[in-house]
């Protein structure tokens, strides 16, 4: 039985036990659960996008070995200077599209807003619950990128805990704006579109750029050019999202001509309705924090400083990789 465990020195959770017994195999079946006529492999959905004809388009259901599950307790003990929590929460799966060995950069505009828009729909019916501090969206494209299936699909995990990452960057955050009373990233996204060096790509509503220390090479944020701290409050309008849609297909587009295994992350705003976020500290999100998605390209031969966390080398300065980028012509 796993839990969640906070680790003193740094702040961290870690999901520690088993998942699942030895022998859950949730991709054992020869042919792929998530195309047409596999339905009955995976749990019930939550929600089935289907077209005209009545066939699905979009399907999101349970993950059928989840990381966090409803059906726990909601709870936390305490061991001495030590702290556990249950794994309560959600993990969902969006299978994004029927078609088998595709990638969300290869779907249609009008198809692409679609999904983004399921993304919107859960991520908002999920910050409802307040007992969940953080809804966590992300994709893993490619073997390389620990995919074990080659059906394009993202997952969005909702849990009690905020992620380290995420957490970090609010402190960031937070501290610029108690300091400047300004948007970080509104001050980032200002020098960069200034400076020219990092671009990758922009239209009306949303900027692609490559971060002044990125991880990986080729590694790209697209953030909103007008202040916005809420994911799914931004993308209610139909021109944000599909602004944002063309403009994720193309910067997906061009990573992939570098290397088909990448990340994408959502860095959204904690549940706002949770109260456990109802304090001081918090106040600053609607003017000092500002939702972006990240896409980190896994290169199969660049490592992190001797395998661990504290240093990631990269030898592709964002400046050459924006150029890069950029170059790319469709």
């Amino acid at each position: 039985m796993a839990d969640l465990r906070l680790d003193p020195t740094t702040g961290n959770w870690i999901i520690v036990g088993k998942i699942g017994s030895e022998n859950d195999n949730p991709y054992q079946h020869e042919e792929c659960s998530f195309c047409p006529g596999k339905e009955e492999l995976n749990p019930p959905p939550i929600i089935t996008i289907n077209d005209s004809n009545g066939n699905w388009v979009v399907r999101v259901f349970p993950d059928k070995i989840p990381v966090f599950t409803i059906e726990e307790e909601l709870g936390s003990e305490g061991d001495g200077v030590y702290d556990k929590m249950h794994t309560f929460g959600t993990h969902e799966i969006i299978v994004e599209n029927p078609k088998h060995g595709i990638t969300l950069s290869s779907l249609g505009l009008d198809e692409i807003t679609q999904v983004i828009s399921v993304y919107r729909n859960r991520i908002s019916d999920l910050k409802n619950d307040r007992r969940l501090r953080y809804i966590l969206f992300f994709k893993n494209q490619g073997a390389a990128a620990g995919s074990p299936v080659d059906h394009v699909h993202s997952h969005l995990i909702a849990t009690t805990v905020i992620p380290q990452r995420i957490d970090l960057e609010l402190k960031s955050a937070r501290k610029h704006y108690n300091f400047k009373e300004r948007c970080l990233f509104c001050d980032i996204i200002r020098q960069e579109i200034e400076q020219e060096l990092r671009i990758v790509d922009r239209n009306e509503e949303f900027v692609a750029l490559c971060p002044f220390a990125p991880r990986f090479p080729y590694e790209t944020w697209i953030l909103p050019l007008k202040h916005f701290f809420s994911f799914q409050n931004h993308l209610s309008s139909k021109d944000s999202l599909v602004s944002f849609a063309a403009l994720l297909k193309t910067t997906l587009q061009r990573v992939e001509v570098f290397t088909p295994a990448y990340h994408v992350v959502l860095h959204i705003s904690p549940n706002e309705k949770s109260p456990f976020l109802a304090s001081e500290d918090w106040n600053f999100l609607p003017h000092g924090f500002h939702w972006h998605l990240e896409i980190l390209p896994r290169i199969s031969n660049i490592a992190r400083f001797k395998r661990e966390e504290e240093f990631f080398t990269n030898p592709l300065t964002p400046e050459e990789a924006a150029q890069q980028l950029k170059a790319v012509k469709f």
